[in-house]
């Protein structure tokens, strides 16, 4: 029986840590970032110029009777431009083929020229070395039917080290940043990009790329109200080195989402550890939830809208996932208007008088 992607790359129970979500959203032109607007339609990553909205495919239900119809309404939605992130590891590889397959149905192509593609290497301790790299990102553009990767990232740190319990690493983070730049150098990808990693790893990255003579252009971290302070000096990094910021989870899992509510338990996730989970986000987090809610009455816009909003103030691109039209179609109105200086500042001092959630990913 063929083995899953997963286990064959050693994540056994790691699923739980990989909870990475992506995107859909407009960038607005008051946002102070790297990934700066070319016009107001466009911005920029690295060497591509793409509509201000990055369609997140993490939450993609490949295994729905209907997941080919929602994938292929979902991209023939989506504005020319549009940057499509993805990763090997979604579905065991299954979201990387649905979006090949679904681009063909829509009669769309998965390229600069139209929807330009971005996935993800998983680091695991099978992958041996930097022809590693190489050979999953062949792999990952022969299930996109693509001929080439417009940015291509890895996932995570070397971070799955199964000897560790008796002392011994084998982080091989340096060896896959060669892999990357086998990558850019034979014309397989575009550009190189990074997902999770910290102050730390990140210089080390991009100065190991750069000898190679390999720009890094993007990092995706959890950026949202409620991990601002444990992202800041991440972002500061980046805006150093000149690396745009792609945050996930915008909406903190859901807790600045609007839908929850503490006082009225019906609205909480029936699934036991999720619910459990919601309501320690939900009242550690009240400060934050409270503050959100208020301006969105005020705005007469959704909480969703004002977190993702406050995401782009920063000037981070938020990574907000989809699983059809609709809620894309729902996600654009968190761009095309801006919060206040005043709201910031509102939102700001919430969400340093909430407690953080550790769920997710060491930014070291």
């Amino acid at each position: 029986m063929r083995q899953s992607l997963c286990r064959r790359l050693g994540f056994i129970g790691l699923q739980g840590l990989l909870q990475i979500s992506s995107t859909t959203i407009f960038f607005t032109t008051e946002a102070h970032s790297l990934c700066t607007g070319v016009s107001k339609s466009h911005l920029s990553i690295g060497s591509l110029s793409v509509a201000p909205v990055i369609l997140g495919t993490l939450r993609l239900a490949v295994d729905d009777d209907d997941a080919l119809t929602k994938a292929t309404n979902l991209l023939r939605a989506a504005p020319r431009g549009t940057l499509i992130d993805t990763a090997e590891l979604y579905g065991d590889g299954k979201v990387e083929a649905l979006l090949g397959e679904a681009a063909n149905r829509a009669d769309r192509k998965l390229g600069p020229d139209d929807l330009p593609v971005a996935t993800k290497f998983a680091p695991g301790p099978f992958r041996l070395n930097s022809g590693s790299v190489v050979e999953a990102c062949r792999a990952s553009a022969r299930r996109l039917n693509v001929e080439k990767i417009d940015l291509y990232q890895m996932h995570f740190r070397d971070i799955k080290q199964p000897l560790s319990i008796i002392g011994l690493r084998n982080e091989k983070d340096e060896d896959y940043w060669d892999g990357l730049a086998e990558c850019y150098h034979a014309g397989l990808i575009s550009n190189v990009g990074v997902c999770n990693y910290g102050p730390e790893t990140l210089r080390r990255a991009h100065n190991y790329l750069s000898n190679r003579g390999v720009p890094l252009v993007s990092n995706q971290i959890n950026f949202n109200l409620m991990r601002y302070r444990s992202s800041g000096e991440t972002k500061d990094a980046c805006d150093e080195l000149g690396v745009c910021v792609m945050g996930y989870h915008p909406l903190g899992n859901g807790a600045l989402a609007g839908k929850y509510d503490l006082d009225d338990l019906t609205t909480l996730p029936t699934l036991p550890s999720k619910r459990r989970r919601m309501k320690w986000y939900l009242k550690n987090s009240r400060p934050v939830v409270d503050v959100v809610r208020r301006i969105a009455e005020s705005r007469g816009k959704s909480c969703a809208h004002v977190a993702t909003n406050w995401v782009l103030h920063k000037g981070a691109v938020p990574i907000v996932g989809s699983r059809d039209d609709v809620q894309f179609a729902d996600s654009l109105g968190s761009a095309g208007w801006s919060l206040s200086k005043e709201e910031v500042e509102q939102l700001d001092e919430a969400s340093d008088a909430s407690a953080e959630y550790e769920r997710g990913f060491e930014l070291v």
